[in-house]
């Protein structure tokens, strides 16, 4: 990657003429999730949600670089900041992926260059439901055989379509459409005759470059439909690698572990007061009441009116015994003391025990 595309992390955003006509493939019957693993600043797939409007969609986005990520809260529901490969995405989730990854090359094992497109497709294409819809926005030049291998395994309904001229004229990109298989192919055996028919199309338009190929919006017929999902009320794992207070407070209260704590640690009656006995209290029931802290707080009348504080504590007293052979043996017994403390309206503390 060329330095100016270091310095943006690999950040080219989609020509929002250009999402506009993506935008015109795809069709929507009901609430879906909607996700972005390279949002940037959120415009491309807050135009994209656009049509699942009348629906209750929830849009997802991830973001390496802050700024971007802070400008994409405001226009996708749930945005984190971290690269993908560190986010917590529940599998199977999403209904549609809009994925336009940085464009470059990286080293693997034994020094071979692998496309990152492609590891972005092999290591995202998991995140979406069976019939969910992939919108992969790619160099053409990277339509090789591992790319179209890749695609064609994990996807079916397959199509390619370029962009207008003078977006095409930067990086030749060209737009993959395909719907989620609900199982991976394992073998080039299990394709059908369509498979093998637009595998060879695909290797053509890579190897080709001057081969024609449909514009986004030229008229063939050819429309995705968004599955609409069928758990949109219940909460799906999406989290970055670090969690921030937002996320924190939210895991805390949905935790079972926490609201278990929280009822033993805090008082569910903040009102609570004692009720007035049928019998009056005896001796040892005041001194019981007063050792538990019951009756803290202010107690009789006019110049006899005086502060009461119940309080238990623990007393230890040691005893050393001595053996017949002379050595000593030490004994802590334990025992535990109710005490009283007044305070007398003239400042004058007693303790009773």
């Amino acid at each position: 990657m060329r330095n100016e595309g270091v310095a943006k992390m690999g950040y080219y955003p989609t020509p929002l003429t250009m999402i506009k006509k993506i935008r015109d493939r795809l069709t929507c019957t009901g609430a879906c999730r909607l996700m972005d693993p390279c949002c940037g600043e959120g415009d491309a797939l807050a135009e994209l949600a656009g049509v699942t409007s009348g629906f209750e969609s929830v849009t997802y986005g991830i973001e390496l670089d802050g700024h971007r990520a802070q400008a994409a809260q405001e226009k996708i529901h749930h945005v984190v900041h971290c690269g993908y490969e560190r986010a917590r995405v529940e599998q199977a989730s999403m209904q549609l992926l809009f994925l336009n990854p940085p464009y470059d090359a990286q080293s693997g094992l034994g020094g071979l260059e692998m496309r990152k497109e492609l590891i972005f497709l092999r290591d995202l294409s998991k995140l979406l439901a069976p019939d969910g819809i992939l919108v992969f926005v790619i160099p053409r030049y990277t339509l090789g055989p591992e790319m179209v291998n890749a695609l064609l395994h994990r996807f079916t309904d397959l199509a390619v379509y370029r962009f207008d001229d003078k977006e095409y004229q930067a990086f030749r990109q060209v737009v993959v459409f395909g719907r989620r298989r609900k199982k991976n192919l394992t073998s080039a055996k299990e394709m059908t005759q369509a498979d093998r028919q637009v595998k060879n199309e695909l290797f053509v338009y890579g190897k080709n470059m001057e081969q024609s190929m449909h514009y986004l919006d030229e008229t063939d017929g050819r429309t995705w439909r968004i599955p609409s999902a069928s758990d949109m009320e219940t909460p799906i794992l999406f989290r970055g690698y670090v969690l921030d207070e937002a996320e924190l407070r939210l895991d805390l209260a949905q935790s079972d572990v926490f609201k278990i704590a929280e009822n033993l640690l805090l008082s569910t009656d903040t009102q609570a007061s004692l009720k007035r006995p049928l019998l009056p209290f005896r001796r040892t029931h005041m001194a019981t009441l007063i050792a538990a802290g019951a009756l803290n707080g202010a107690v009789g009348v006019g110049q006899n009116r005086h502060m009461v504080v119940g309080m238990t504590r623990k007393v230890v007293n040691r005893d050393i015994v001595k053996n017949e052979d002379g050595s000593e043996t030490v004994i802590d017994t334990e025992s535990y003391i109710t005490a009283v403390r007044t305070i007398q309206p003239d400042g004058t503390i007693l303790d009773l025990q």
